[in-house]
């Protein structure tokens, strides 16, 4: 047999052995040595940025529609005003309506939009009870006073407080409509200490501010502040800003002019008069220590059924000032009675909102 030339063979089987080879190399990378495919990690993928969707289409206007006449304004600069009238000899005490009172703010009428007479509006009131010192000799028949004028001018609706006022101010009864609660609350009054008259009118205010209804501060002092942080300008502001009457019973009252505090009477008549309140004067006879003096507490009792009286013939008056400007500057107000006979007392102004 002839054998084929190297050279020969090498040429024919040349492909052949290179497919071989390379199915071999194929079979070692694909399965290892137990026949398994090997794991692989997951490819990972750059994040995709979502695309946003179409915008909507714009809704067509809608026609324009003439206001309900049922709308109810609703509007946070509202004003209110408390008025205590003085009524003439003889003329009802409740025979006022809106169209009978006039509200000017800085010398311009407004509309008023809000009337309500005091059966009407509850009362929110807050008693400082000066328990300094000063007044040892005449607490005791002062919280007897202050007790009966509670019994007397106290309905379902109305809820007061007491406070203690000396060099700290004490609230010794919360809010509260029980009228046995608020007697009780003053036989706890202990003379001691000074007086921080300005500080309880200014805890009082603060005290007043987020409660509906009728706000009254109700003073019985003597006036003297020895002790106080704030001043009469920040208490009085405090209380305007609160829509808070101020009425005081001055218990200072001396026989010899040379023992009056006149400087302590004119910040009661200051307080007083620029919220639309009152100071009452009650003669206080045969004050001793040894006990009550059954004059002087008739005397001071027919002073709280005045100062009641004066809670009953009150009105309240809301309005949207046609000045618009929140400024937060002191407005003076004027409120006026049309009916002869008539005397509106009201506070002297209020600020207006500050944004």
């Amino acid at each position: 047999m002839m054998m084929k030339s190297p050279a020969s063979f090498s040429s024919r089987t040349r492909p052949l052995i290179a497919l071989l080879l390379a199915c071999a190399m194929l079979g070692n990378l694909t399965f290892g040595q137990s026949g398994r495919a090997p794991q692989q990690e997951p490819t990972r993928k750059r994040p995709v940025k979502p695309v946003p969707p179409d915008p909507l289409p714009t809704p067509k206007s809608a026609e324009p529609q003439e206001p309900k006449p049922d709308t109810i304004r609703i509007n946070s600069d509202l004003v209110t005003v408390v008025a205590s009238v003085a009524v003439p000899a003889g003329a009802p005490s409740r025979a006022l309506e809106r169209e009978d009172f006039e509200v000017l703010e800085d010398g311009v009428p407004q509309e008023i939009v809000n009337f309500a007479r005091d059966a009407d509006v509850p009362l929110r009131l807050v008693m400082l009870f000066d328990a300094s010192s000063s007044v040892a000799s005449r607490i005791n028949f002062e919280r007897r006073a202050a007790a009966r004028f509670f019994e007397r001018v106290m309905r379902p609706q109305d809820q007061a407080a007491l406070f203690a006022v000396a060099t700290d101010v004490t609230v010794l009864q919360e809010f509260t409509h029980k009228v046995s609660l608020l007697t009780n609350a003053t036989k706890q009054l202990r003379a001691k200490g000074a007086t921080s008259l300005y500080d309880a009118i200014f805890l009082a205010a603060d005290y007043l501010k987020p409660v509906p209804g009728r706000h009254l501060i109700v003073i019985v002092s003597d006036g003297g502040d020895t002790t106080s942080a704030k001043d009469l300008k920040s208490a009085l502001a405090a209380a305007q800003k609160a829509d808070a009457v101020i009425f005081a019973v001055f218990t200072g009252i001396s026989s010899s002019q040379n023992l009056r505090d006149l400087a302590a009477e004119r910040a009661l008549a200051t307080l007083t008069a620029e919220t639309g309140g009152e100071v009452f004067y009650p003669k206080l006879p045969g004050i001793s220590d040894e006990g009550v003096d059954e004059q002087s507490l008739t005397y001071l009792d027919a002073t709280f059924t005045k100062l009641a009286d004066q809670l009953r013939t009150q009105y309240t008056i809301g309005f949207y000032s046609t000045n618009e400007a929140h400024d937060g500057r002191f407005r003076k107000l004027i409120v006026r009675i049309k009916k002869q006979g008539y005397v509106a007392r009201a506070r002297s102004g209020y600020y207006a909102p500050k944004s």
